[in-house]
C-alpha cells in the first residue's frame, strides 16, 4: 500500500511513482501473487486534509501508469474507503456520497475504477453502526445469524437484506449508480469485529468476533447477493494482514489488502 503521506508527491511526480514501485512491487513480482496495489488508507475521512483528496486520482494513475509501462497488466489499482464517504447509508436505495467529495473527488475515481476496470474496495464494519445503536440493531443480524424474522426490507427498492454488511455494501453501490458508475466492481478491504474493548464497549469479545468472522467466510463462499452485487467479492478480514490494535478514538492501526496505515478508533478495542 502506498502510504498517505506520499499521495501528493506521487501525484506530481511521475519518477516518485516509478521509484516506488521500483522498490516495493518490482521485487517480489510475479513471484508473489499481488492482485491489487491500494494508494493511500482511507484518505477521504480526514475532514482536515483537503489538499491530498484531490492528489488522490492523479496519484493512483501515476501508479497505473508505472505498472502498465512495466507490462504489468493484471494488479489492479484503487484505495480504501470508508463507509464515511457515504452522508446517506439508510435505507440503502438512498445512499449517497457526502457534498465535499461527491463530484470533485468521487466522480473522478469511479471514473479510473471504471476505465481500469478495477474495484471500490470498501472497509465496512457492522460492529460500529450496531454499537452506536444496539436498541435498534439486532446483534444477530450484524454477526450474519439472523433468520427469517430478523430481516430487512428497503421501501425504496424493495430489496430483502439478511445482514447489516449487505445493507452497508449495497448503499456503496446504490451512491456508485447514483453518479451513473453503477457497473464498478466492489470489493471489501476491510471486516471485521472487535475480539476485546474497554470498559462499557458491548458485544466487543472473542466469541462475537469468532462468529462474525466464520459466518462471513460461509457468507462470502455461498456467493452473497446483496441487491445490484450479485455474486462473490474480494474480502478480507482484519486480521488477514495482521493482528490489529485500535487505539485512541475513532479508531486504529487498521489491516487490509495490501498493506497498513494507521487512523484512529474506538478506545483500545482489539479487532479480529
Amino acid at each position: 500500500m502506498v502510504p498517505n503521506e506520499l499521495i501528493s508527491s506521487m501525484a506530481h511526480n511521475q519518477s516518485a511513482a516509478d521509484d516506488w514501485v521500483g522498490s516495493n512491487l518490482l521485487p517480489f513480482y510475479p513471484k508473489a501473487r499481488i492482485r491489487f496495489l491500494l494508494v493511500g488508507n482511507e484518505i477521504l475521512s480526514d475532514l482536515s486534509d483537503n489538499k491530498t483528496r484531490f492528489d488522490l486520482v492523479p496519484a493512483m494513475t501515476r501508479i497505473h501508469r508505472s505498472l502498465k509501462s512495466r507490462s504489468i497488466h493484471k494488479v489492479k489499482v484503487g484505495t480504501t474507503l470508508a463507509m464515511d464517504t457515504l452522508s446517506v447509508s439508510f435505507p440503502p436505495s438512498s445512499g449517497a456520497f457526502r457534498p465535499d467529495i461527491s463530484k470533485p473527488v468521487m466522480e473522478p475515481l469511479l471514473e479510473f475504477l471504471t476505465r481500469t476496470r478495477s474495484y471500490y474496495f470498501a472497509d465496512a464494519y457492522p460492529y460500529f453502526p450496531w454499537a452506536a445503536d444496539p436498541t435498534h440493531i439486532d446483534l444477530d443480524y450484524c454477526l450474519f445469524r439472523a433468520n427469517s424474522s430478523k430481516h430487512y426490507t428497503d421501501p425504496g427498492s424493495n430489496l430483502t437484506y439478511t445482514n447489516l454488511l449487505d445493507q452497508q455494501l449495497d448503499a456503496v453501490a446504490f451512491a456508485m449508480a447514483r453518479l451513473g458508475f453503477g457497473s464498478v466492481k466492489l470489493a471489501v478491504a476491510e471486516t471485521g469485529w472487535p475480539n476485546a474493548g474497554d470498559f462499557g464497549e458491548i458485544g466487543a469479545n472473542v466469541y462475537n468476533a469468532a462468529t462474525y468472522n466464520r459466518n462471513l467466510a460461509r457468507r462470502m463462499r455461498s456467493g452473497p447477493r446483496w441487491g445490484r452485487r450479485p455474486g462473490r467479492a474480494p474480502t478480507c478480514p482484519s486480521s488477514c494482514s495482521r493482528s490489529t490494535t485500535r487505539t485512541g478514538s475513532p479508531g486504529p492501526e487498521r489491516s487490509g489488502i495490501g498493506g497498513s496505515s494507521t487512523l484512529t478508533g474506538p478506545a483500545s478495542t482489539r479487532w479480529t
